[in-house]
């Protein structure tokens, strides 16, 4: 589908736009909507724009404050409500790049451990995390791999819950490394940040029904990392 042409924010350069979706890219440190007042966040950041317009943001999504790429907005209600409320979201294909500690077993694999919901832990929620091994590294201290993650569900932490549960969690993930694991690597990597990135989403548009491809680039520091640990 070959999206509408619409004014571009001074802030920040769409991945796409129509008149009812827009698609930023969000950089690794940003919130994506901020939970106190005065956090900058990627929605304050673009929301005003779209106010002199008349038109109103919301999120379809939220990627984590140390997470990377594709976040998206509804510019109508009837998006809003045909994305989350009639709840086609959630048959979006989305497709990550992670940094996992070592390199699995298994070159191709399905990780599928139910995982608790966000709002009550006793309550545990199917998920399925697919993943590819792209590139292995092989350093002084360590060992790497860069895998594609493709998900439809979007679990709390899902896909770095996921490798953590099979034993190879995001290279310098603090939540999920083990704690002598963490401290072992900083003294084998400069970088002390876990990388994650949402690089691309597929789907049927929640209004038209078009097929829609979105990609965000990977971001400079990753590929730094990535130059490095080769």
């Amino acid at each position: 589908m070959t999206a509408k042409t619409a004014k571009t924010p001074k802030i920040l350069k769409p991945l796409y736009e129509d008149e009812h979706i827009l698609a930023l890219n969000k950089v690794r440190g940003m919130l994506t909507v901020g939970n106190k007042p005065q956090q900058k966040n990627l929605l304050d950041k673009v929301k005003k724009e779209y106010a002199k317009q008349n038109i109103r943001l919301r999120p379809l999504n939220r990627l984590d404050r140390g997470t990377s790429g594709i976040v998206m907005f509804a510019k109508t209600r009837e998006a809003f409500k045909q994305a989350v409320e009639e709840k086609k979201f959630s048959d979006t294909t989305k497709t990550y790049l992670a940094l996992i500690k070592g390199i699995p077993t298994l070159r191709t694999n399905t990780i599928t451990f139910t995982l608790p919901s966000r709002q009550d832990q006793r309550k545990l929620l199917p998920a399925r995390t697919k993943y590819t091994i792209t590139e292995t590294y092989n350093f002084p201290g360590g060992k790497a791999s860069l895998v594609e993650a493709v998900i439809s569900s979007g679990r709390f932490h899902q896909i770095r819950r996921h490798f953590n549960k099979i034993h190879h969690p995001l290279l310098m993930d603090r939540d999920y490394m083990d704690r002598k694991d963490y401290k072992h690597f900083q003294k084998a990597v400069t970088f002390r940040n876990y990388y994650l990135h949402a690089y691309r989403i597929e789907f049927k548009h929640f209004v038209t029904g078009e097929n829609v491809i979105i990609e965000a680039p990977i971001p400079k520091d990753l590929k730094t990392v990535l130059k490095a640990l080769s």
